[in-house]
């Protein structure tokens, strides 16, 4: 254990993994539940958030993640130099204070990023209250079956996220399978394509999946664009280290479009 905070809404906890002397991996636990971590399974599927509407969006400029978790998927935004703004909301000061044991260095922190606006808020009211529309939104919530969770995962919220999007902006969203039941996941995969007419369904590591949706997405992208990831000295190291040597294979985890999840 290398952090331990006893906040106001949760507990606060990190785990450090050592391997032959190096640390390998953190996880973040909240009142004693494991919530995230930086191995390389959650790294991947959480990445996946940005890496795959980035792909297919022309012209990024703007996002929004709520739910920061251990900062996978805010790095994956901050990595981005087309983006030009990001805003990162979470309900809890200690859950991004925590995040310096991942990033103990400023220069490399997300939340340190000059392109980051960070607000402690509740991500419903958030989405209720600014004027802002953005070109990707993603987020990263605890499982439904956590308390106070559920709102994250229903037809409301996530009508709540479409308005907030530009014309031809993405939402990506996490499908914890392995911590729902059948009933469960089918309920979420309803609501969320309840609307997004264009819903589809991705595959992210092991069981954990990913939902996206868009506000009037046209499509094909060129491919100079569909491509350009795995040309930037930043983006590609990290491309290749969770296994997506190639364009081809962000294809490849093409589950099923709206015919096949209705």
């Amino acid at each position: 254990m290398v952090w331990l905070e006893e906040g106001v809404a949760e507990t606060v906890m990190y785990l450090e993994r050592r391997e032959l002397g190096r640390v390998h991996s953190h996880r973040m636990l909240t009142n004693g539940f494991s919530m995230s971590g930086t191995n390389f399974h959650a790294r991947r599927y959480m990445k996946l958030y940005v890496y795959l509407p980035i792909a297919l969006h022309e012209d990024p400029k703007s996002a929004l993640l709520i739910s920061y978790g251990v900062g996978n998927t805010a790095k994956a935004l901050t990595d981005t130099r087309s983006l030009e703004h990001i805003d990162v909301v979470d309900i809890s000061p200690d859950v991004l204070e925590a995040s310096q044991v991942v990033y103990p260095d400023p220069a490399t922190h997300p939340l340190h990023d000059p392109r980051v606006d960070v607000h402690v808020e509740d991500g419903r009211y958030f989405l209720q209250t600014t004027e802002r529309r953005y070109d990707l939104i993603t987020s990263e919530p605890p499982p439904p079956r956590i308390a106070g969770v559920v709102n994250l995962y229903t037809r409301e919220y996530y009508a709540l996220l479409r308005d907030r999007l530009a014309d031809g902006g993405f939402v990506t969203y996490w499908l914890p399978v392995h911590s729902l039941t059948q009933p469960a996941t089918l309920s979420v995969i309803r609501a969320f394509c309840d609307v997004f007419e264009d819903c589809s369904l991705w595959h992210g590591d092991r069981s954990d999946l990913m939902l996206m949706g868009s506000n009037g997405a046209a499509g094909p992208v060129p491919e100079s664009h569909l491509v350009a990831q795995w040309r930037d000295p930043v983006v590609e190291p990290e491309l290749q280290r969770l296994g997506l040597e190639r364009p081809e294979q962000l294809g490849a985890l093409f589950v099923g479009g709206p015919e096949y999840l209705h």
